[in-house]
């Protein structure tokens, strides 16, 4: 056997090692998961038990809860592959109530935010959304859909709200707080926040000057970073 021979010979192998070594890097490669609001306790909603409170017209972020702050914002790139609501379960008559003033049937969808830079008070851009889903088969139940949108590091995983949603915990502790996209001054009154209208519109800008403290939003999202 030449020389010349072998050394081809010695090559094909090595490079053969080398495709060898680079499949299974990319077989043990793994991809980190983050559920975002998730917390070790999680408040029950405020119906059916009075005063019952739901959200509606809006579109809404926590900004702090108990365990952290900012527990939306998305820490790396990658994508939200699903989301979590967890829903009351209204009486008739209450569940009249909301329909008649937000508007029927309750819905929601996710909502994938940008902060303007030094926007005060804060502007946010809506980047993307998911579709809507009509919750009424789910009151009562903590549900998961599925989604499929991409996120960049420092976005905000909102929650939109076109008509009501009973996904909502009232009188916690004040570490509890969201962020609402209504103007500054239209936070309270009824007229205001009846007339309120969620941020649905992609590329758009909205400003979210209104803080509520000692309440939660009650949902997740499930994100896998690159």
């Amino acid at each position: 056997m030449s020389r010349s021979f072998l050394i081809a010979a010695a090559t094909v192998c090595l490079l053969a090692a080398v495709v060898v070594a680079a499949g299974a890097g990319a077989a043990t490669t793994s991809r980190t998961t983050v559920v975002l609001g998730s917390t070790a306790n999680s408040p029950d909603p405020s119906c059916p038990e009075l005063p019952c409170q739901a959200v509606g017209s809006v579109t809404g972020f926590q900004v702090s809860t108990n365990q952290s702050r900012l527990p939306f914002r998305v820490p790396g790139d990658g994508k939200v592959k699903a989301w979590t609501l967890t829903l009351a379960q209204p009486t008739n008559r209450q569940r009249a109530f909301f329909n008649g003033f937000f508007g029927t049937p309750p819905e929601a969808r996710l909502a994938i935010l940008r902060r303007i830079p030094g926007s005060r008070p804060p502007r946010y851009n809506l980047r993307s959304q998911s579709s809507v889903h009509v919750l009424t088969p789910f009151l009562g139940q903590t549900v998961k859909f599925g989604a499929n949108l991409r996120v960049r590091k420092g976005d905000i995983v909102g929650l939109a709200i076109p008509t009501w949603a009973p996904a909502f915990a009232q009188d916690l502790s004040a570490r509890n707080a969201w962020r609402a996209s209504r103007e500054p001054g239209r936070c309270t009154n009824t007229t205001d926040v009846r007339q309120g209208r969620a941020h649905q519109r992609r590329n758009t800008r909205a400003t979210y000057g209104c803080r509520y403290s000692t309440a939660r939003l009650l949902y997740t999202a499930t994100v896998v970073l690159n």
